[in-house]
């Protein structure tokens, strides 16, 4: 999606490695929130959850090119929510206000839009806090989930250190990032066996990079 073109704001579509102009379908007042908002591309839908709103999930059907609303979950404190793929589903996840548990709700059924709580994680604060050192008053990281085999992996940023901990709030495996200014994101390379046509046509493209969609 683009946001402007001359003469016409809203809502385009460019086909992946089309030559074509971008195509306007219409527009959304909702859709102007959503430019620094991640997506989730869940059955060839993308999925945000409104902010401002907190009680719906905008779905664009990438195959019908059509906008629709679904429902939430209540997401307890002030978290702004991540939204993830888990098994062909939506997930979505949020923390407390004391940032000290991680709720994760998963749409059970997506047709009838039938959700529930599935994991509720309680991380383990004073271990991270002992072991890096931290002895401030206040204390705060960012969280990122992956999911795959039925289960998650949360993804701790914490003063430069990239954390993981599993389902049970254990903490598995820390890494040293160099004390950089750390942002996780919900997004996910994925390797592909096709040869796709409009590679070769990237100026950058180099002939024995492997392909990335």
């Amino acid at each position: 999606m683009a946001s402007s073109s001359p003469g016409q704001t809203g809502c385009y579509v460019r086909p992946l490695g089309s030559d074509q102009p971008p195509r306007y379908i219409g527009w959304l007042e909702m859709v102007k929130v959503l430019c620094i908002e991640i997506s989730a591309l869940i059955r060839d839908s993308l999925h945000w959850f409104l902010l401002e709103d907190r009680k719906h999930v905008l779905v664009f059907d990438t195959t019908t090119e059509s906008f629709r609303h679904m429902r939430a979950p209540i997401v307890p404190g002030g978290s702004d929510p991540g939204l993830f793929e888990m098994d062909g589903t939506l997930g979505i996840d949020c923390h407390n206000d004391a940032m000290e548990i991680v709720t994760i709700w998963v749409l059970q059924d997506y047709e009838s839009e039938v959700g529930d709580i599935k994991y509720r994680i309680k991380l383990p604060v004073g271990e991270i806090r002992d072991k890096f050192r931290d002895d401030g008053e206040r204390w705060g990281l960012g969280v990122g989930v992956l999911s795959g085999d039925g289960d998650v992996l949360l993804l701790l940023n914490f003063r430069g250190w990239l954390l993981q901990v599993d389902s049970d709030g254990k903490l598995i495996e820390s890494f040293d990032c160099g004390h950089r200014d750390l942002q996780i994101y919900e997004y996910r390379l994925k390797q592909s066996l096709v040869q796709h046509t409009f590679f070769p046509a990237l100026k950058s493209y180099a002939g024995s990079a492997l392909p990335l969609i």
